[in-house]
């Protein structure tokens, strides 16, 4: 089911901001953060980019007062809290990492 709500997100991801932007996703979660620290603009672009496929897509559901903008902040936080306390996350895919990011601080509750 993971997996397949990934390349789901991937797809969607795709169409959003282009499949040039998808082969850079391949990289690790430490790889992804540094060009975060060197270029916060696209990092935040690619984050705000992810929040909302996966949002339209159904995949998460942020809280009505919370604006993407804060979304893309909590996620990087996420991201760089627990990219320094697990080194498998750290050293892992980026996407994958994001995807444990908003499906953990996000998550659509269940009936």
């Amino acid at each position: 089911m993971k997996n397949s709500a990934i390349a789901a997100m991937a797809a969607a991801v795709a169409v959003l901001i282009g499949s040039n932007a998808i082969a850079k996703e391949t990289r690790s979660l430490s790889d992804f953060l540094s060009d975060c620290t060197r270029n916060s603009e696209a990092c935040r672009e690619n984050l705000h980019d992810y929040l909302l496929a996966a949002k339209t897509q159904g995949f998460i559901c942020l809280p009505d007062d919370l604006s993407i903008d804060r979304a893309v902040s909590q996620e990087l936080d996420w991201l760089r809290d627990h990219g320094n306390d697990d080194a498998a996350l750290d050293n892992g895919n980026a996407e994958d990492a994001q995807w444990a990011a908003i499906t953990t601080l996000w998550p659509c509750k269940k009936d």
